[in-house]
Parts: C-alpha cells; sequence; structure tokens
C-alpha cells in the first residue's frame, strides 16, 4: 500500500477497519456527493454512508478530491465510503453567500500553483487572497506568471518587479502554455508521491499547463477570445492526475469567489512582514489605522511597506475577523440549544419520576 498513490502509512495511519471487507483508496473525482475512487483493486464509483450525510455539520466533512477514504465495495464498480482519514493538508474556502460555510477544494496538498495571467486578470489583491487560504491549509504556495507569450520581456520584468515588491519571498515561476517556456521550471518541483495543485482564476491558463504536463489534451480548454486574449476556461469538476514520473496534479475549476476561512493563521504568514513590524507599534491592540506610534504605518511613510498592501490586509483581516464571530455565534446557538434539550429532559425525566 506505501507508495500507493502517493500513500504513506506515517502520514496516513490507517484505524480500525469498519468491515471485512473494507479497502483503502483515495479520492480522484468529485461530482457533486458522487466520488471516483482509486484502490489497488481498480476505481469505485461511491457515495457516503447515510451516518456521514445526516451526522456532517458542514461541507467539509464531505470527501475531496485528494482524500484517503475508507469504503467497502458492492460489487465490482460500486462502493460506499466510510470514513475520511485524517487529513494533512487542506485547501478550502469560504462557500459562496455570507452563511454557507466552508468548501473543501482539494486534501492532502504537498504544494499548492497559484496561476496567475498578466493581463487584465493580474490583480495583486487576489493573490493574497489565494496564498491566505493556501497558508491557512499549511501548504507551500509557488506563483506562476502564466501567458508570458502575450508580452515582452520588459512587460514580463515589470509584472516580476510587482509581485516580487509586494512579497519579496515568494517563489516564482512565469510561464507559457502556448511556447513551454518555463515548464522545465514547474516540472523541477514536480516529485514522485506527491500531490499538487493548480489554482486561479478562470480563463488563467490553468488547465493548458496541465496539458502540457501531462503531454495530452484531457483537461478541455475553450478558444482564446480575440478582444481579451483569453481562453475560456471549461474544467467543471475537481479531478486528481497521475503523471509519468510518479507525481499526482490537481485541476480544479476557475473560482470567481473566494472567500477566507474563519482563521487568522493564512493572514499571519500571508502578511508576516506586517505581522513583525506590528510588534513594535506602541499599543499592542493597535489596529494600524491612524494610531500614534504606530509601527506599520511608520513603514508606509517610509517606503518600507506598499500601503496598498497593507489596506488588503485591512479588507482581508475584517472578512476574517467577520467569520469567526459568525462561527462563533452560531457555536453559542448550538450550545444554547443542546443546554435547552437537556433541561427540558431533566424536567421531563422529573415529572415522570414524581409520577410513579
Amino acid at each position: 500500500m506505501n507508495g500507493f498513490l502517493g500513500y504513506n502509512e506515517k502520514d496516513f495511519p490507517l484505524p480500525e477497519m469498519p468491515a471485512d471487507d473494507a479497502i483503502v483508496g483515495r479520492v480522484v473525482e468529485e461530482h457533486r456527493e458522487r466520488y471516483f475512487v482509486m484502490t489497488e483493486q481498480g476505481i469505485y464509483e461511491a457515495g457516503v454512508t447515510g451516518k456521514i450525510m445526516f451526522s456532517s455539520d458542514s461541507k467539509d466533512e464531505f470527501p475531496a478530491v485528494g482524500d484517503w477514504v475508507i469504503l467497502s465495495p458492492m460489487d465490482d464498480e460500486q462502493g460506499i465510503i466510510h470514513q475520511i482519514l485524517p487529513r494533512k493538508t487542506i485547501l478550502r474556502r469560504r462557500s459562496k453567500g455570507k452563511r454557507s460555510g466552508e468548501q473543501v477544494i482539494a486534501a492532502n496538498i504537498d504544494i499548492a500553483f497559484v496561476v496567475m495571467s498578466g493581463d487584465e486578470d493580474f490583480s495583486l489583491n487576489r493573490l493574497e487572497r489565494y496564498l491566505t487560504i493556501i497558508y491557512d491549509g499549511n501548504i507551500k504556495p509557488i506563483i506562476i506568471l502564466n501567458k508570458t507569450d502575450l508580452f515582452n520581456d520588459e512587460e514580463i520584468e515589470r509584472l516580476v518587479k510587482e509581485i516580487k515588491t509586494r512579497h519579496p519571498d515568494a517563489e516564482l515561476v512565469w510561464t507559457s502554455a502556448l511556447t513551454e517556456k518555463g515548464l522545465k521550471y514547474v516540472t523541477e518541483h514536480l516529485l514522485p508521491g506527491k500531490t499538487y495543485c493548480f489554482v486561479g482564476s478562470s480563463g488563467v491558463g490553468k488547465s493548458s499547463l496541465i496539458n502540457r504536463l501531462t503531454g495530452t489534451d484531457r483537461q478541455m480548454t475553450g478558444q482564446i477570445s480575440d478582444s481579451t486574449a483569453k481562453g475560456r476556461h471549461v474544467t467543471t469538476y475537481r479531478e486528481l492526475i497521475e503523471l509519468k514520473n510518479g507525481s499526482y496534479l490537481i485541476d480544479t475549476p476557475g473560482m470567481r469567489e473566494v472567500g477566507l476561512s474563519a482563521s487568522d493563521a493564512g493572514l499571519e504568514e500571508t502578511f508576516s512582514d506586517i505581522i513583525i513590524l506590528a510588534e513594535n507599534c506602541r499599543f499592542r491592540d493597535c489596529t494600524h489605522t491612524n494610531e500614534p506610534g504606530c509601527a506599520v504605518l511608520a513603514a508606509c511613510e517610509a517606503g518600507e511597506l506598499q500601503r496598498e498592501k497593507l489596506e488588503n490586509y485591512h479588507r482581508l483581516k475584517r472578512e476574517s475577523d467577520y467569520y469567526q464571530m459568525d462561527d462563533y455565534e452560531k457555536r453559542a446557538k448550538q450550545r444554547s440549544f443542546a443546554k435547552m434539550v437537556k433541561e427540558v429532559k431533566r424536567y421531563k425525566d422529573t415529572n415522570r419520576k414524581k409520577k410513579i
């Protein structure tokens, strides 16, 4: 089992099997609560048990592409998933709608490639949003500036400088899926047994890059628009793809909305320079907006920190704080409801004993 689809018993220790015929597999495709699971015995199309379906409080408790699961075969093609093994890493976002909970994009990823294009889609604010959810899932990010065939060397140098000025320590490669320029720098990171994920907005060229890396046209891409120079992204589901060298890629549909999870961990990593500067602020609860003695604002005034980066940090921090408060209120309501149920039960038991 060790080595199969990147399985490592040290990372994913097996629990006691729920049935004699239970086997371990990895989710390689996800289609609206139906999953294709690769096992050493073959591929099974599987659903989840009623226990998972009805006891799960949120979408992130359901399987996702990249998950290791335990399932029981029903026949040679169908199976039922009993359990998800604990995830080593997780890529997730807040689902559409302010109160829709979190959605797992993929699991057990070693490196996430953030693909961005230098055309009008280029956005450092959006890049930082992606970096935040990647760091929050304990995943290493690498930035890919794609479609460089659309620009001359000076324009590419300007785009690279913009990224590096905002994130000087970021690992960055620039590529063209059309000319294959820079692809060798991507393949250098693809190690046997490791899992990689491509994320980014629609039309940035994720599927075209994967087609180049796999040497096939398995990922459909749309035609390039003459007016926008964009390829229409037609990936509609998540899929884990095995490469010839034994590494694994996960492509994901383009995401128009990337809501943050209710956690500050990713923010603190993405904006680590701001967090370090904040240690020298006069006030411990400094908001870095207008307080005297604010080391963060002083760095902006001195040109050591881009004000645009600080503004985006404030924007994302407000969003994260909102969701944290939202989740706190939900937990408080759940505790209150559970307490009420317990009191009603105690009241009924007391009255029953009195009648006896």
